[in-house]
């Protein structure tokens, strides 16, 4: 297994990540519950609590036009990166290759047909991720976050034809570790400090989704 080739150097530097909920989930967070990660087989980047970092206009999106909650709500939280992967590094993509091409041995070896992608459902992805998780984990070297590039493949997106340019992309952080988050808050739809300000959606009031 390739696991030795990642790069483990503890990073210490923070970063600021989004993540989107309803208001209900929101206030727990913020009276300070953890997080609880998501575990769908199609989650493109495994087991995990997931953040856009430093995009907030993204988090917004997703929860209020994408999950279209009744009270949509965004948090924001101090991530530290710790022991990560981080895959803007083109060392740890082959290290990911090399995990997927060892997934994909044992379910040859078991006779057995891999999950698929399929346009957002990245199940094959998703077993990847949980397996080198898993791996790290057995071999005493778990990771705390992981870290991405997110850019959709749809041409929809893309602002012209042929384009590099997708008002989607944004990079998502993958939090395995729960201590790696170390503050938690609300966020308005401008970015600032508080919940949903009064005249989007309802009332400014404790409880309330304001």
């Amino acid at each position: 297994m390739p696991s030795q080739a990642i790069d483990y150097s503890d990073h210490h530097r923070t970063v600021i990540g989004y993540h989107g909920t309803d208001m209900a989930a929101a206030e727990r967070l913020v009276s300070g519950e953890e997080f609880q990660p998501s575990d769908a087989d199609n989650e493109w980047f495994g087991k995990g609590v997931y953040f856009w970092e430093h995009a907030f206009k993204q988090a917004w999106r997703w929860s209020r036009d994408y999950k279209r909650f009744g009270r949509p709500a965004v948090v924001g939280a101090v991530i530290r990166l710790g022991n990560r992967l981080d895959l803007v590094d083109p060392g740890n993509v082959t290290v990911f290759r090399e995990f997927s091409r060892a997934l994909l041995d044992d379910y040859a070896r078991a006779k057995v047909a891999p999950p698929r992608n399929f346009r957002t459902h990245k199940r094959l992805d998703c077993a990847v991720f949980n397996y080198m998780y898993g791996h790290l984990e057995r071999a005493n070297r778990p990771l705390d976050t992981a870290r991405a590039v997110y850019y959709p493949l749809s041409g929809a997106r893309r602002v012209v034809k042929g384009s590099w340019i997708s008002e989607e992309t944004h990079i998502q952080i993958c939090v395995r570790n729960p201590r790696s988050v170390l503050a938690v808050w609300h966020v308005r739809e401008d970015g600032r400090h508080g919940r949903r300000t009064a005249g989007v959606g309802a009332p400014d009031r404790p409880g309330g989704a304001g």
